[in-house]
């Protein structure tokens, strides 16, 4: 037996910190950076990451972009099918929760979720509001010392607008207009 050698894959190197998470991290045009562009390996702001998506960066830019037409994108850079089906129906559990004018919290929005999974973990429930939380998808707020709060993000509204526009579309539905405009 040979003691000298290692047996399997060789560990992964560390990173200590996210570019996204530092607080130092900047975009190419000089803001603050708030995600991070993959192909490019750099953090990107929210403006250069959506101008990103129509084909390059314009530093230059004064207005806030707008998604390509088709393309769901929340926060410059994340889409809707980034997301997971759960994550997708958390979104939806809590902007029903919020409709029915609830603080939306923990078990609310598993009791929500159950009606279509069967069994709904703690676990798995938490780390997902954690992970929307992080992504800017959701807002935990506190509503007692024990229970927090969690409330959509105008990104999430806006996403989950697009959705609703995107099926009714695909079904050949119209929809009527609630805010008081013409589509």
């Amino acid at each position: 037996m040979n003691l000298g050698t290692s047996v399997g894959r060789a560990p992964h190197a560390r990173q200590e910190a996210s570019p996204t998470k530092r607080s130092d991290a900047r975009c190419a045009c000089g803001a603050r950076a708030t995600g991070y562009d993959a192909r490019r390996e750099e953090p990107a702001c929210r403006v250069c990451a959506a101008l990103r998506a129509d084909g390059g960066c314009d530093t230059e830019a004064t207005a806030e972009p707008q998604a390509p037409a088709g393309e769901l994108v929340a926060d410059g850079g994340t889409k809707w099918g980034d997301l997971t089906g759960f994550q997708r129906d958390i979104l939806e559990a809590i902007a029903g929760i919020e409709s029915d004018g609830i603080d939306p919290y923990g078990l609310a929005i598993e009791e929500d979720l159950e009606e279509y999974y069967d069994d709904v973990l703690h676990s798995r429930l938490y780390q997902n509001l954690d992970s929307l939380t992080d992504d800017g998808f959701i807002e935990r707020g506190e509503l007692d010392g024990r229970t927090n709060s969690y409330t959509l993000t105008t990104e999430a509204e806006a996403l989950l607008k697009e959705s609703v526009r995107r099926r009714a579309d695909a079904c050949g539905l119209q929809m009527a207009a609630t805010d008081g405009g013409d589509r």
